[in-house]
């Protein structure tokens, strides 16, 4: 069954688990980094940001910010956590995501930037016109959703092709990405999609899906979370029946997946939940 994490958050976002440590943002009077143990007990603050990010990635490294405010990317090393700007963006960095040498960010004017992991100057790899939310890094390409509802893959190198491959679609539950493809949940057609890279190709893994709030993956399974019946679900990503993980959850958000366990934000109650994929559902 689903264990309560840590409990009585304001208003959690940003939920990153990296090493022996999960981390995730409160914002209330101030904007604060929290920490815990992922073997349990209290939470810390870790330290105080300036705004609430848009998206937190990390590393062995440390953690990575898409701060609008100040329109930077900002990195925390594990080691105390002091925070430093790595790259300026021309507007606000919103999806983060990172390689072994760079981070790759969209910005609110729509353009795809890389710059290296130890900062200084940024390139410009494309731009879609629109602001893209969503981002996901395979082999050698970025794929990235816009608000407005195209689907781009762009190469990782600058110079390289940008093109646009989907456009009508509500990608409003974020994407993610592997080697056979991308896949999403549709908070509007109420369904879970795929995008066959080998073959240019869209088809629906799961229908009649209610108020979809998040996706994520690990290597056999598509995880997602939904507002409106309160649940977690899991689905193969060679399609199938759903099945469901977790119920009575308030309004469950933001999903990450583990080797062995699924954390997700219940964004109604403010808590952070836990539940071991092994489980015999």
């Amino acid at each position: 069954l689903p264990a309560v994490f840590a409990a009585n958050l304001n208003n959690p976002s940003n939920l990153v688990v990296s090493g022996d440590s999960i981390y995730w943002v409160e914002a209330s009077d101030d904007v604060v980094l929290k920490w815990l143990h992922l073997d349990g007990g209290e939470n810390f603050v870790a330290t105080k940001l300036d705004s609430e990010p848009f998206s937190t990635v990390a590393d062995d490294a440390g953690l990575y910010f898409a701060s609008g405010s100040a329109e930077q990317v900002v990195f925390a090393p594990h080691a105390g956590l002091d925070q430093e700007p790595l790259h300026d963006s021309i507007t606000a960095p919103l999806a983060l995501a990172l390689t072994e040498d760079y981070t790759y960010w969209t910005a609110a004017n729509g353009c795809l930037f890389r710059g290296p992991k130890e900062g200084g100057g940024a390139d410009s790899l494309g731009c879609t016109g629109d602001a893209a939310t969503s981002l996901s890094l395979v082999d050698d390409h970025a794929y990235l959703a816009t608000v407005e509802g195209g689907l781009y893959r762009a190469d990782l190198e600058p110079g390289g092709a940008f093109e646009k491959i989907l456009s009508g679609e509500d990608f409003g539950a974020g994407l993610v990405a592997d080697q056979n493809g991308v896949y999403w949940a549709n908070p509007l057609d109420r369904t879970v999609n795929f995008f066959d890279t080998a073959t240019d190709t869209v088809s629906v893994l799961a229908d009649a899906q209610y108020g979809t709030a998040a996706v994520s993956q690990d290597r056999f399974y598509l995880y997602i979370s939904s507002h409106s019946d309160g649940s977690i679900k899991r689905l193969r990503k060679t399609g199938g029946d759903l099945e469901v993980m977790a119920t009575q959850q308030d309004e469950p958000g933001q999903l990450v997946s583990t080797n062995e366990f699924i954390y997700w934000i219940n964004e109604g109650d403010g808590s952070v939940m836990r539940l071991y994929k092994n489980f015999d559902y």
